[in-house]
């Protein structure tokens, strides 16, 4: 007798680190102004990062995605206005520190032009090396304990398994309550958020045989 079932696994663990999606950009009539000023703010917000980044708070400090483009808005009447231009570049850099998070947010997101995007909240590398191998054992064993009960209710013996097939799973971030709040340092805001919990979920459909 051959039972094929499917073991599911997850592990819930408090985020370590995130990844802070930003945009820097300006819109204005003026195609070189606008350039010009947008080139000029991404290297301010890079020399925002140098300090966090020299003393390990982030890492991968990214700045690579340039677009421009011209629109032509219009008034409440339909009639075309003056066309605008728009350039923007998009980054993103991880917080290895998350106590440091909030300053490091609240200054980017009082900077004119910044705009502070999705977190994407993660685990280390090194966390994920030592979880994952034991959710993928969870799922096994939620696989064994399905497959032995189908082999009782059938009136057979122990169950052996003779083929895996991982059905994959994911790493994803958990809906929580953000508690944010605005307090004043050193003449800038800081956001205090709560990290998102981090799921591990595995899913591993098992065929076994029943003596």
């Amino acid at each position: 007798m051959r039972i094929t079932v499917t073991g599911t696994s997850r592990i819930t663990l408090p985020a370590e680190c995130v990844a802070v999606n930003v945009t820097v950009g300006f819109t204005g009539p003026d195609r070189d102004s606008v350039v010009a000023d947008t080139a000029g703010l991404t290297d301010r917000v890079r020399a925002q990062l140098e300090q966090p980044l020299a003393s390990g708070v982030v890492r991968d400090v990214k700045l690579t995605s340039l677009r421009t483009w011209t629109s032509t808005p219009l008034n409440t009447r339909g009639q075309p206005q003056a066309p605008q231009h728009t350039a923007e570049v998009r980054g993103s850099f991880i917080v290895d520190d998350l106590a440091a998070l909030g300053d490091i947010l609240g200054t980017l997101a009082a900077t004119p032009g910044v705009q502070v995007g999705w977190l994407d909240w993660r685990l280390r590398d090194s966390t994920l090396a030592e979880v994952q191998p034991r959710a993928l054992a969870d799922a096994f064993d939620d696989a064994h304990r399905r497959a032995e009960w189908i082999s009782t209710a059938a009136r057979r013996g122990g169950v052996e398994a003779v083929a895996v097939q991982d059905q994959g799973g994911g790493i994803v971030p958990l809906a929580s309550a953000r508690k944010a709040s605005r307090a004043m340092m050193d003449s800038a805001p800081s956001i205090d958020l709560d990290p998102q919990d981090v799921e591990i979920s595995v899913s591993l459909t098992v065929e076994f045989t029943a003596a």
